[in-house]
């Protein structure tokens, strides 16, 4: 495989990795503010419809979280993978030295 071929895999699997803690991080902030709304309602002693409601739509959130997370390990594990593969091929010693690898480094953890 080229340098460009494996430098434009390497962006690819970096960027899915982002999106997915994004992703989580909005999920975490919704989760956090669904929170806060149950027990507002609550507090307020709100109507036990809406309470079930709201409790409902807090269900919602946290039921896809565990999917996700899933999804992230697989995704850096992978991106670990292609990190491993341009550290240890000599093939690729021009790519070590871009930013695309040094931040793909950075979000494994591998140095």
């Amino acid at each position: 495989m080229s340098s460009t071929q494996e430098l434009k895999r390497l962006k690819v699997k970096t960027g899915v990795v982002q999106r997915i803690v994004k992703d989580l991080n909005v999920t975490k902030a919704e989760i956090e503010a669904q929170v806060a709304k149950v027990e507002k309602m609550k507090a307020e002693q709100a109507d036990i419809y809406d309470i079930k409601k709201q409790e409902e739509v807090l269900a919602e959130c946290t039921s896809s979280r565990p999917q996700d997370e899933e999804r992230l390990a697989k995704a850096l594990d992978d991106l670990t993978r292609t990190v491993d593969e341009v550290r240890d091929s000599p093939e690729f010693d021009d790519l070590k030295e871009t930013e695309e690898f040094k931040g793909a480094a950075a979000l494994v953890g591998a140095k």
